[in-house]
């Protein structure tokens, strides 16, 4: 139970969770991580209402989805780590595929940061997302 725990945990992070559990020592539902990460991401993203709410429901259904494929592994004794990393990535890749349906180009950069992706991208003067190679190229291009 330990192990699942753990790799659940691993996974929330993955997505860009900040594990903090209630005053109680209660671990949060997934409908609670999910409706905390999407204030996150609207904050960070400047997200329209519209997509808040897809974003709302494509964090609560694949955090749903993965904590019940973590419990059924859990119940039907499945112990190898590499099994629960492969449903986690199978998860992960559900969460970008939503997510890129929904943010525009920039948001979906800036969410690729925000959970730890997307190193590749930096931002340039203007504020906006651009592979490291463009900066390259634009910054010899203008000297």
């Amino acid at each position: 139970m330990k192990k699942i725990l753990v790799l659940t945990a691993l996974f929330f992070l993955a997505l860009g969770t900040v594990s903090s559990f209630a005053q109680n020592d209660k671990q949060p539902t997934p409908e609670e991580i999910a409706e905390r990460d999407t204030k996150a991401l609207a904050k960070k993203l400047n997200l329209t209402e519209a997509q808040e709410f897809y974003v709302d429901s494509i964090l609560t259904v694949n955090y749903v989805g993965v904590m019940a494929a973590l419990e059924d592994m859990q119940k039907a004794g499945m112990q190898d780590p590499e099994t629960y990393r492969a449903v986690n990535e199978q998860w992960q890749k559900k969460n970008l595929d939503a997510m890129k349906k929904v943010l525009d180009e920039q948001q979906y950069i800036g969410y690729l940061r925000h959970i730890g992706k997307g190193k590749e991208y930096k931002k340039g003067k203007d504020g906006k997302w651009y592979h490291k190679s463009e900066l390259k190229k634009q910054n010899k291009s203008s000297q």
